[in-house]
């Protein structure tokens, strides 16, 4: 059969035959755009005006950038209003952009409009593959609750699929079993970009509500809020999403899954807000466990901040798991209680420095298992026996911080139990600082840098920490003394040259821009930094409109660091700038899909974007420099 694209049709329905070009009840064309004929409806066709989507299986004959004539999927807006437009233009240039096997590909050919001429109605029509399989919905109804093991590999491929999404500055706003496919691979795949938001410097403007005030509060934006029942957390029913949303959709899914059992039927803690569920997953230990529930946390500041960082969880997990499990074993309690009865009633079997040294190593374990209380009772209970394991310690937990600067709230914890036990070590308060920099705790860092550097005045790296920290605040003149005073320490310290040439560029000072870069190119052969300063010297030439001189440098900055970002938006733009459309086109993409945390790109970003959704069929995007 073929169907007739018309929701107006009395009778949709046609026969599939290439000689019938035009429907038999309403005379529409049935070959949309030269090109695609609807096989088949995925969704039921109805009035319903709710029903504004349609979605269909469709015979697509290809186009020059996707040549090859196969089976794929069309969604047809039949209600233009702006709001609905702007969601499928959304969809259609998050799925332009995003590449990973697990996500549904479209090209720029793939997004179009096509108008029925008997009643003048225009139709948004937006082509992508066809990903075949099950949702997990479905897959759900005829299989038993998941086990641990499959619901680590399940969540480390949905955390992978996230992260290329994340990375490409975009989240999903809607993930539910429904929208994850297991496909006949064993590979899961993540559908329905639909509600896709983009994360720009404007759209965190106006979540944060600052409506351009100094409080933060009160403002007056108007955001779509887009959400789904039960697996939607609270900002975003509030129209405030953020990436971290996507987190505590994938939380509650994955208790739907190793459950079995609708999340309306789990009950709610009346204290915490938190679901109460895992009496009903005991196939799940409590590492695991622990990670779900910090995934459905209510606050998106107490959940895991980045795909990065969930997935060095998982990639721990699994020992995790093995020590939780020998921690809380008859054989580990035995032992642990025998000991600590031995030792305290005066060690009679056992000397001093040994029974210190195995409390030491129990306490290691506790908290390799997650059980903080118990390993500090073990170090401190070693303490009392030896006072000279306490360098020890504080080492133990250096290391752990330093091993988890990613998990950032751990990192913190360990690092002040660290200082504890050690308050003489300028490195702990430096890292420290830094911590809490990326946790947004600005007192945290001022006064941790402060002890640093009162402890060591001549610390370049406490005053390059600080400069950074001014720097991520917006404070440029606090930043650039900073990174003066770090100079003037460590003339060879070459970051905080790099850092204090794009200052400079950010201040429009390009001529010192200039100097400093090639001061910092004099010093170092490391190939990052070589890239860093060479885009920095791109950069100040050209907004200086020395162009030709601007392109070898940044050129020759990519050459060195493929992976900066920075150096594809800024080369887009001098391409632009010489006409050069197709190959800053191409630099365009790099700039658009390479990870950045950049405020700079961020802002490029916006801007081509936003050239983009006016002018969604085009390929150039020129730009005033």
């Amino acid at each position: 059969m073929s169907y007739c694209i018309n929701p107006l049709c009395n009778h949709r329905q046609n026969p599939n035959s290439d000689d019938v070009e035009e429907c038999l009840s309403c005379g529409t064309s049935l070959l949309i755009n030269d090109r695609i004929r609807l096989i088949k409806p995925l969704r039921a066709l109805t009035d319903n005006p709710y029903n504004y989507i349609e979605v269909f299986e469709v015979d697509d004959a290809g186009t020059q950038w996707n040549p090859v004539r196969k089976q794929r999927v069309m969604k047809v807006l039949k209600w233009n209003s702006p709001k609905l437009v702007e969601l499928i233009e959304r969809e259609s240039l998050c799925l332009q952009i995003i590449r990973h096997s697990g996500i549904p590909r479209s090209t720029i050919d793939d997004f179009f409009t096509f108008v029925i001429h008997n009643n003048s109605l225009t139709l948004y029509c937006l082509v992508m593959d066809k990903i075949e399989g099950q949702n997990l919905e479905q897959w759900l109804e005829f299989n038993s609750p998941i086990s641990q093991s499959l619901a680590l590999e399940w969540l480390q491929q949905l955390v992978d699929i996230l992260d290329t999404v994340h990375r490409s500055n975009f989240f999903h706003r809607d993930i539910k079993p429904s929208n994850i496919i297991l496909q006949p691979s064993g590979q899961l795949a993540l559908v329905d970009f639909g509600a896709a938001r983009q994360v720009t410097d404007t759209y965190l403007a106006k979540v944060s509500g600052s409506g351009g005030t100094s409080t933060g509060r009160g403002g007056r934006y108007e955001i779509t809020a887009i959400s789904t029942p039960l697996y939607s957390p609270l900002e975003q029913v509030n129209g405030k999403a953020v990436p971290q949303s996507d987190f505590y959709a994938l939380g509650r899914t994955f208790v739907h899954l190793i459950t079995a059992t609708q999340l309306i039927d789990l009950p709610t803690d009346k204290k915490t807000g938190n679901l109460i569920w895992r009496n009903k997953a005991s196939q799940i230990d409590k590492p695991f466990a622990d990670l779900i529930d910090e995934l459905m946390a209510l606050l998106p500041g107490q959940r895991p901040q980045t795909t990065e960082i969930v997935l060095q969880r998982l990639e721990k997990l699994p020992q995790r798991i093995k020590n939780y499990r020998l921690a809380n074993s008859k054989i580990f309690r035995f032992s642990k209680y025998t000991l600590m009865g031995l030792v305290f009633v005066g060690g009679i079997f056992l000397s001093i420095p040994l029974a210190a040294n195995y409390l030491v190593v129990q306490g290691e374990i506790s908290e390799a298992a997650n059980d903080s209380q118990s390993a500090q009772e073990y170090f401190d209970s070693a303490i009392k026996i030896n006072p000279q394991v306490k360098n020890y310690i504080s080492k133990f937990y250096f290391d752990k911080a330093s091993r988890s600067t990613q998990k950032l709230r751990s990192a913190k914890k360990y690092y002040e139990l660290s200082i504890k036990y050690n308050n003489q070590d300028v490195d702990i308060y430096n890292n420290l600082a830094f911590v809490c920099q990326l946790l947004n705790e600005f007192e945290c860092v001022t006064i941790n840098y402060e002890k640093a550097l009162k402890l060591k005045p001549d610390s370049w790296s406490g005053h390059y920490g600080l400069g950074t920290f001014y720097d991520d605040q917006g404070k440029k003149d606090l930043a650039e003394q900073q990174y003066q005073l770090a100079i003037k320490i460590n003339s060879q310290a070459i970051p905080v040259i790099n850092n204090l040439s794009r200052l400079k560029n950010l201040k429009g000072d390009y001529n010192a821009a200039i100097a400093l870069a090639l001061q910092g190119l004099q010093k170092t052969k490391e190939p990052k930094l070589q890239a860093a300063l060479y885009k920095n010297l791109g950069w100040a030439l050209f907004e200086q409109n020395k162009l030709g001189q601007a392109k070898e440098y940044l050129e020759k900055a990519g050459e060195l660091d493929p992976q900066r970002a920075d150096t594809y938006c800024l080369l887009a733009q001098v391409q632009e700038a010489l006409g050069d459309n197709d190959n800053s086109w191409l630099n365009w993409e790099a700039c658009l899909i390479l990870e950045s945390k950049v405020p700079e790109v961020f802002r490029w970003r916006g801007d081509v974007l936003q050239r983009i959704r006016l002018k969604p069929n085009s390929r150039q995007v020129r730009t005033n420099p």
